[in-house]
């Protein structure tokens, strides 16, 4: 089971682009507040329920900033999330170990699954446009197993379709909180694809840590 974003594809680079000037920060100032100090240090944490609310999302950013709200503000900055995420797709960004890494993936005989959050049919069309041919066996998204990647029941459901066992699968991913955790606590062997240099955090370590996608095939 390999990730998408940010594992594959640079999307944070869309991201920082997107969102550069807005509110008048440097996008990537505005992308670390919005996917870590926001989304995921609050939202995941507190408000499961409003993941998908970008509305909520800004109001808590400008909560974070110490601003009041500004309506025209986050309306443009929801409009150039959206077609950053939209770019990550049309126009992506892969790294340039994520066609080797899915060909030498498939020269071993491996069964490929993409695991994703949402456009999971988008992201592997634009991957197997761009190798010119079909890499993956399973393509899985939110929408398509019912839950969310930070739940345990996404892997269940995940290993269930694909007729997989877990001490067969290897999940690879960059977050700990969407491929590592939840792929570990089912018993799924994780490589965590630490291209940043972050340090893991307590109580959710990795079975393996690599720089790159090429470093993990020591681990398959």
């Amino acid at each position: 089971m390999v990730d998408y974003d940010n594992t594959l594809n640079d999307s944070d680079s869309k991201f920082i682009v997107k969102l550069d000037g807005v509110m008048g920060l440097p996008g990537g100032t505005l992308w670390e507040i919005y996917l870590k100090r926001v989304h995921r240090e609050i939202v995941h944490a507190r408000y499961p329920e409003k993941h998908d609310d970008a509305e909520f999302h800004c109001k808590l950013i400008f909560e974070y900033l110490g601003k009041p709200y500004d309506e025209l503000a986050a309306k443009l900055l929801i409009k150039r999330y959206r077609e950053a995420e939209e770019e990550s797709w049309k126009n992506p960004a892969f790294f340039p170990d994520a066609l080797p890494f899915l060909d030498g993936v498939k020269k071993r005989g491996y069964k490929l699954c993409l695991i994703t959050g949402g456009h999971a049919l988008e992201k592997a069309q634009s991957l197997e446009k761009r190798g010119s041919k079909a890499y993956f066996d399973h393509v899985f998204g939110e929408d398509t197993l019912g839950y969310r990647k930070t739940d345990v029941n996404y892997y269940w459901n995940a290993l269930r379709l694909s007729g997989s066992k877990p001490a067969e699968t290897v999940s690879v991913g960059d977050t700990l909180t969407h491929d590592i955790m939840p792929a570990t606590s089912v018993g799924i062997t994780t490589i965590w694809v630490n291209r940043k240099g972050e340090s893991p955090q307590k109580n959710r370590k990795p079975d393996y840590e690599v720089r790159n996608l090429l470093e993990a095939f020591n681990y398959l």
